[in-house]
């Protein structure tokens, strides 16, 4: 059925009068949709009488879709997918970090910079309710200025061309609300800082 323009706009003024109050999304929802497409003159008949339930991400997918919008440099994606009071601490770095969502996120910004095909390869070790232990292996080539705004004990290095290939970084992402709250990692003797250093040959090997 074909309606006018006049007959869509009284249509869609009840309906917006009628569904005003409307609180119970679950008790709602179906008829809710039949009397939308309704306005348009859009029989139930040609509506599927069913609602797809939105998929809820699993911890595992919320903390792989936070690094692929790292990767990607989508920050405002990245930034989607963790809580307000999120907070990063590393364990094994020249010295103990903890940091803020802010600190965190420009750090990341720092490393898409001075390696902007970096991707951090990660394997799930382990994953629950609200916990994903991941091992993280950086690679990347270093064609950017390198500049932390976090110490971390890397100077601010320019490009040098160099690939990297890190051993690995352990990080456990705890998980709220379809929210990472906080990240914890550990990195081992002679992994993250040194490594980095020593492959772009900031430092020689086995030194510092």
């Amino acid at each position: 059925m074909v309606l006018s323009w006049n007959e869509i706009k009284e249509r869609a003024l009840r309906f917006s009068k009628e569904w005003a109050d409307t609180t119970n999304e679950e008790a709602d929802a179906k008829p809710f949709l039949v009397e939308f497409f309704n306005v348009f003159g859009i029989s139930s008949k040609r509506v599927a009488t069913f609602e797809h339930r939105v998929k809820k991400l699993s911890p595992t997918e919320i903390v792989k879709a936070h690094l692929r919008a790292v990767e990607n440099g989508d920050w405002d994606k990245a930034n989607s997918y963790l809580a307000d009071s999120y907070k990063m601490k590393m364990k094994g770095m020249p010295f103990f970090v903890s940091i803020k969502k802010d600190d965190a996120l420009s750090m990341h910004k720092a490393r898409k910079t001075a390696f902007p095909d970096f991707k951090f390869n990660e394997v799930i070790e382990s994953a629950t309710d609200n916990q994903v232990k991941a091992a993280i292996y950086l690679t990347g080539t270093h064609t950017g200025l390198l500049d932390y705004p976090t110490n971390v004990g890397v100077p601010k290095t320019a490009a040098t061309g160099k690939k990297i290939n890190l051993p690995s970084e352990y990080f456990v992402y705890s998980v709220e609300n379809d929210k990472i709250v906080d990240t914890y990692g550990e990195i081992p003797d002679g992994h993250g800082p040194k490594a980095l250093m020593e492959q772009l040959g900031i430092v020689k090997q086995g030194v510092g």
